[in-house]
């Protein structure tokens, strides 16, 4: 099968979507019965206006030259371009979809990109809420649901010193005095909908009265960060939180596998949605037990009790319950919630998922 893969999403860029590009690309030219295509953008995407066009000619050009049997296309902000490639090179395409796509409350955006994303070929959701969305809104366009992989790249088997000493480092303490506290680790972008404000706020002091020894370790940037800084400040919580910035793989494979518990504390936030929690899956996969919002497409990555736990939204008390019990006598074992996880979440069994779609489009 010839595919011509599209994205504008990709490393050295760093982000979920940015991995999952990769990961799935790989997947899918590793069968060797496929020939695969690769046109990409790799930077920021404030350069997108410039890149957008620039895309388009260089996806066009490969077409014309590898005669693909589909195209496929890797979120629906590329789906005007999806839409041209279809029309210019007369063969079908496959979009995923990764939820905010369909919710982007902006009049423009929706009176331009909807209709494009409408009109491709098939739709991939990568979460049962997203795969909701968009049944409501593309209500006769074709969608099926393939949640993102993942792939054994941060587990670091055994009692690693090594990995001890990075997380020490970087918290700024020495191992003997990092090896006192219970640790949980968020790694993601501080937006409102991501719950680190929202727990800061609302829970994080109540779990530290019945256990003193908490560590909070918040890895990531974005617009929420003055907030949070503030949050920290005002409820007096500088030695229990530390605000870590964007970080290394090598640094984020050390804090997956040193840290107690995975928290992904996510909140409703209105035209805003998590597609599935792809830094959820990558803990899980070093057998961190994730405690995760019971939210959009977070249940699809976190099953209650076979990797994680899953709480109410929004209900700090509830949270504060679990990550004490949890924190004292974890319920579920981390070579469990490893298998578990790469049991059922392989980017090689994705990619098969994929090329199924993509061969009922070729027919």
């Amino acid at each position: 099968m010839r595919i011509l893969f599209v994205t504008r999403k990709y490393p050295p860029s760093t982000g979920g979507m940015e991995t999952v590009a990769y990961e799935l690309y790989m997947a899918l030219a590793a069968n060797k019965d496929n020939r695969v295509t690769l046109v990409k953008w790799g930077g920021s995407n404030n350069w997108l206006p410039i890149v957008y066009p620039w895309l388009f000619i260089w996806a066009l050009m490969a077409g014309i030259r590898e005669r693909p049997d589909v195209i496929y296309l890797q979120d629906g902000i590329m789906g005007p371009l999806g839409l041209l490639l279809k029309w210019c090179l007369r063969r079908p395409t496959l979009m995923t979809i990764h939820g905010k796509e369909v919710t982007f409350n902006n009049p423009v955006y929706r009176a331009i990109v909807l209709p494009c994303i409408k009109r491709q070929g098939s739709l991939v959701a990568i979460s049962r809420d997203t795969e909701h969305t968009l049944k409501r809104t593309f209500s006769k366009t074709d969608t099926v649901l393939i949640p993102n992989g993942v792939n054994d790249d941060y587990y670091a088997s055994g009692e690693s010193k090594e990995q001890h000493r990075i997380v020490a480092d970087i918290v700024g303490m020495s191992v003997d005095e990092l090896d006192q506290h219970h640790l949980i680790l968020t790694v993601g972008r501080l937006v409102r909908r991501k719950g680190v404000l929202w727990f800061i706020e609302n829970a994080l002091a109540d779990l530290i009265k019945v256990d003193p020894s908490v560590l909070y370790l918040v890895s990531g940037d974005g617009k929420d960060r003055e907030a949070i800084e503030t949050a920290i400040t005002t409820h007096k919580l500088r030695n229990h939180v530390k605000m870590l910035g964007r970080t290394t793989d090598t640094v984020k494979a050390a804090l997956y596998n040193v840290s107690d518990i995975f928290l992904m504390p996510n909140i409703p936030v209105s035209h805003d949605m998590e597609g599935l929690g792809m830094v959820a899956l990558e803990a899980a996969t070093c057998g961190t037990l994730v405690v995760a919002s019971n939210l959009e497409g977070i249940p699809d990555a976190i099953q209650d009790g076979k990797n994680g736990m899953l709480f109410k939204p929004n209900d700090a008390s509830g949270l504060v319950r679990t990550l004490k019990r949890e924190l004292n006598k974890r319920g579920l074992a981390a070579q469990a919630v490893r298998e578990y996880t790469l049991a059922h979440y392989a980017w090689s069994k994705r990619a098969h998922e994929y090329e199924s779609v993509m061969q009922k489009l070729i027919a």
